[in-house]
């Protein structure tokens, strides 16, 4: 048996599906102004950081807890900046920190240290603290000593340090 549809019935089924396409076709909207609300929280120094060596990348996740920002980039590295919004680490997760970032945040003589031995694409992680910096790379860390300008390396498997410092650069 069919049943024949009266006019409020098919006003009701248009109303419903109009508003079905409508939550569909805004759905996409409701993401993308999640990404930028990360974009309108994250404050005005570490947006700048970010966009200036990682230009056109997306905030995958932001959060402010206990003085320390923490940002995670979508498919890239995660940022940790201190409550004065200065970088603290950035690891790559498998991807190498851009140069530009390492030869204008690294001490010149660790810089030039990882371009002497052509490992400045081998660097997957960087932080510091209280003027001592450590480098992850592939086969090894590095921990340099602003202090006295020393480079120590080890094996990555965590064995004894060695010092690796040379003269003066």
């Amino acid at each position: 048996m069919t049943r024949k549809m009266n006019i409020s019935d098919m006003l009701r089924w248009i109303r419903v599906s109009a508003m079905v396409l409508l939550v569909i076709a805004l759905a996409p909207m409701t993401v993308s102004c999640d990404k930028e609300n990360f974009w309108n929280e994250v404050p005005g120094e570490i947006a700048t950081f970010i966009n200036q060596y990682y230009p056109d990348s997306d905030i995958s996740s932001y959060n402010y807890t206990k003085e320390v920002y923490h940002v995670r980039l979508k498919n890239g590295p995660g940022l940790t900046f201190d409550k004065d919004q200065q970088w603290v680490s950035v690891n790559g997760y498998g991807m190498p920190i851009p140069q530009i970032l390492l030869f204008d945040q690294l001490p010149p003589k660790l810089y030039n240290y990882l371009q002497e031995t052509e490992q400045l694409n081998s660097v997957f992680s960087i932080s510091r603290s209280k003027g001592i910096y450590n480098v992850s790379l592939l086969q090894r860390n590095l921990r340099y000593d602003s202090a006295n300008e020393e480079i120590i390396g080890s094996p990555s498997d965590g064995g004894s340090g060695q010092s690796i410092s040379r003269g003066e650069n």
